[in-house]
């Protein structure tokens, strides 16, 4: 059996123009592992072995978002889950979540999900049955 050489048994793999599942699996590991620094096109295009104009398309065409949108819905996964998990104030999981203020948090995550942090945070906690009387 012939075997196609390494960059087009990974074109067939993913399509024209697009990552492939290992390349995409990396980089998003990559976003997720680093969510709390920006990070840059040139480290993520790096990760995939292209060029950073090369990645940039791929990415999107891969994802239906820029790495840079992606990075952010990211973000506010990990920031609902800090929500729901414990009670840090809201200017401490924006620092974790790698947003450099509480203001630009909130901005972004009331434009995500229709509403403030705060408030997804009393809608979506279970009540702590150990405060009930």
């Amino acid at each position: 059996m012939h075997r196609l050489p390494a960059s087009r048994a990974e074109d067939s793999e993913r399509g024209a123009g697009r990552l492939g599942p290992r390349q995409l699996r990396r980089v998003t590991e990559y976003v997720i592992e680093h969510l709390s620094e920006a990070v840059r096109l040139s480290e993520l295009s790096a990760v995939a072995g292209l060029s950073p104009s090369q990645f940039g398309r791929a990415f999107k065409a891969s994802t239906g978002l820029s790495p840079h949108q992606w990075q952010l819905n990211a973000r506010i996964a990990k920031a609902q889950e800090l929500l729901l998990s414990d009670s840090s104030p809201l200017s401490e999981i924006a620092l974790v979540t790698g947003f450099a203020e509480q203001s630009h948090f909130t901005r972004v995550f009331r434009k995500r999900t229709g509403t403030s942090p705060a408030a997804w945070r009393r809608e979506h906690r279970r009540p702590d049955p150990s405060k009930s009387a």
